[in-house]
């Protein structure tokens, strides 16, 4: 009769030993299938970061390509007034043309290209012209 008892034991601990073993294989894919969901999350979460960094330096790299073209035609325009008023002896002209080069290298294009980046975090902000 005690074997018979030590027999059920011994069977009963096999059924729980395996029942624990069941139990951890199903938290591990549990776990795998929670991991595998929030790793892909991370990786549309990056992605979509690394699509605006990139759309956003597109339109920075836009904007200051032409706020510095207009810089250069502005100057160089204020360069041929300072010229022709030299050349002609106009002293009204040529300091004219050195306030307006002076006022226009006073102002930073990045003070602008900073202004452009809080719009485009903004999200109240619905339409940005350049």
């Amino acid at each position: 009769m005690r074997k018979i008892l030590q027999g059920a034991d011994a069977v009963s601990n096999v059924v729980k030993s395996f029942d624990n073993l069941v139990d951890a294989w199903r938290l591990c894919e549990t776990t795998k299938a929670i991991e595998t969901s929030k790793r892909t999350q991370i990786t549309a979460a990056r992605d979509v970061q690394v699509k605006m960094i990139e759309e956003n330096a597109a339109v920075l790299k836009l904007y200051l390509g032409g706020v510095f073209a207009e810089r250069r035609h502005v100057i160089d325009g204020m360069f041929a007034r300072l010229d022709r008023g030299l050349d002609s002896g106009n002293m009204e002209l040529a300091s004219e043309a050195i306030n307006a080069i002076i006022n226009v290298t006073q102002s930073s294009p990045l003070a602008g290209a900073r202004e452009l980046i809080a719009d485009i975090r903004n999200p109240s902000v619905k339409h940005i012209e350049i």
